[in-house]
């Protein structure tokens, strides 16, 4: 892969990358803040003097953003719960369904038909509190409990399975997935990462069926098959990857966010300050499905 550092915002945790509507979005969890680049070619916005980017500062630790059907409307999850961006406005629909002063949203995704998933992290890392919820109707519904920091959440092209992550649990599940009824079930623990500190965390589908997850201080990203069989390990410049995204004009480009590097896990030469890579690929973005905004009220 020819990877490229974006000449874009340093960012001390990157996450949530979306390309929606044919621009790209991402937040700095940390540093409260979603950025919004008005074009699909990130390969060669990023290279100009004038970028046509865009930052808003949240209200919130907003640790997941989904598109909806309107450009300028995103769901955004955090700490607090959930909130409605329109425009440059934030405003909380949806109160948290836990204690805010122990979790916070993580991430997550909308589902075809618009239901809102969304899992949560514990601070503390321990114990056990975190949990998957989905969101409809103006109400949070506990799907899976027990988890440490949820992550890596994607729904198949088919729609009838669904992988989920937990980053401090180092593992990966796969689940069908009944659309009609939003029911989980056949729980499938397909990888479950033992050496050193390497670990999940955030992922997305291609057209084709395969399931890319970022691995944390892993300098990688792991493929696998819908069915949920190892494919390849994809080397990345960034040692701490916190998720990947497919979009573009042609939907061949693949976006990678980051975490800070640090002095035990630094990234490769000429990548030390970068938040953001991307390259061309053969693969097909899965177009975002769009988060209805009316299920957090």
């Amino acid at each position: 892969m020819n990877w490229q550092a974006l000449p874009l915002p340093f960012c001390s945790l990157a996450e949530s990358p979306r390309y929606a509507h044919g621009c790209w979005a991402w937040v700095d969890i940390n540093n409260r803040t979603l950025y919004r680049l008005n074009s699909s070619d990130v390969l060669n916005s990023s290279s100009k003097n004038t970028l046509p980017l865009s930052t808003l500062a949240l209200p919130d630790e907003i640790g997941c953003v989904l598109p909806t059907a309107k450009a300028n409307t995103w769901v955004a999850l955090g700490r607090q719960g959930g909130w409605l961006i329109e425009g440059n406005t934030c405003t909380l629909k949806l109160k948290a369904p836990f204690d805010s002063s122990k979790h916070r949203f993580n991430d997550g995704r909308a589902d075809t038909a618009g239901r809102i998933w969304i899992s949560t992290l514990v601070d503390a890392r321990s114990p056990a509190t975190a949990a998957l919820y989905c969101i409809e109707s103006g109400k949070a519904e506990l799907k899976i409990a027990d988890l440490i920091v949820g992550n890596g959440l994607a729904f198949s092209p088919s729609g009838n399975s669904v992988f989920l992550s937990d980053t401090r649990h180092k593992c990966i599940w796969r689940f069908d997935y009944q659309l009609e009824t939003g029911e989980l079930s056949s729980r499938q623990l397909i990888k479950q990462y033992s050496e050193g500190t390497a670990r999940p965390d955030g992922a997305c589908f291609t057209s084709d069926g395969s399931y890319w997850v970022a691995i944390l201080e892993g300098y990688r990203l792991d493929r696998f098959s819908e069915r949920g069989e190892f494919i390849e390990s994809l080397e990345l410049p960034l040692a701490k990857p916190t998720m990947p995204c497919f979009g573009g004009e042609n939907g061949n480009v693949l976006l990678v966010c980051s975490a800070q590097a640090d002095e035990k896990f630094p990234n490769k030469p000429g990548f030390e300050k970068i938040s953001l890579i991307a390259c061309e690929t053969r693969f097909k973005a899965l177009p975002e499905n769009f988060a209805n905004p009316s299920y957090l009220a």
